[in-house]
């Protein structure tokens, strides 16, 4: 069973209900508490629907969230190097050849080097011919520590909504 996001509780069933702007899953006491009415309820699943319906659609690209798979970036498991920038400028320099042999080699525009020696991201195509002509590599495991936040409690659960809600009322006071 699902984690209500406005108070925290683990296993318990909740619904969509819109708070502020945004769709929130929450529990039945929240629910009652927010004073969500019938009407609202109404409007948010029609909200979900159409959204659920817009996300169907995608098929990818621009889109959407593209096919799990085919970008590296939606795979969980591999992650482009942090400093890809400065390792395919040094393997360049290293072999003596400029950003228009390495384009020529690489069968890409001289921009393409450019822009990825600057350190605009590109794509998977372009960073595995990056690997394959320099002998880099560049992909590799997730290596950044886990961004979970737990707040000192006797239960130790996670952060939620309604922690960050009453840790601002705090601040305001």
């Amino acid at each position: 069973m699902p984690t209500c996001e406005t108070c925290g509780t683990d296993n318990v069933s909740t619904r969509c209900v819109q708070l502020h702007g945004a769709l929130v899953e929450a529990c039945a006491k929240c629910h009652v508490s927010l004073g969500i009415t019938e009407d609202a309820e109404k409007a948010t699943q029609n909200i979900q629907r159409v959204t659920d319906a817009a996300r169907q659609r995608t098929s990818g690209g621009w889109g959407g969230l593209g096919t799990a798979g085919k970008d590296i970036m939606f795979r969980g498991d591999e992650e482009l190097a942090t400093d890809f920038a400065n390792q395919i400028k040094k393997a360049r320099e290293d072999k003596g050849w400029d950003q228009r042999t390495l384009g020529l080699r690489m069968k890409e525009k001289v921009n393409v080097i450019q822009r990825a020696e600057s350190g605009h991201v590109p794509s998977d195509k372009v960073v595995k011919k990056f690997e394959s002509t320099l002998g880099l590599e560049l992909r590799g495991r997730d290596s950044a520590p886990p961004t979970d936040t737990n707040i000192a409690s006797r239960n130790a659960r996670g952060l939620s909504l309604g922690d960050l809600l009453d840790m601002a009322k705090n601040e305001d006071d």
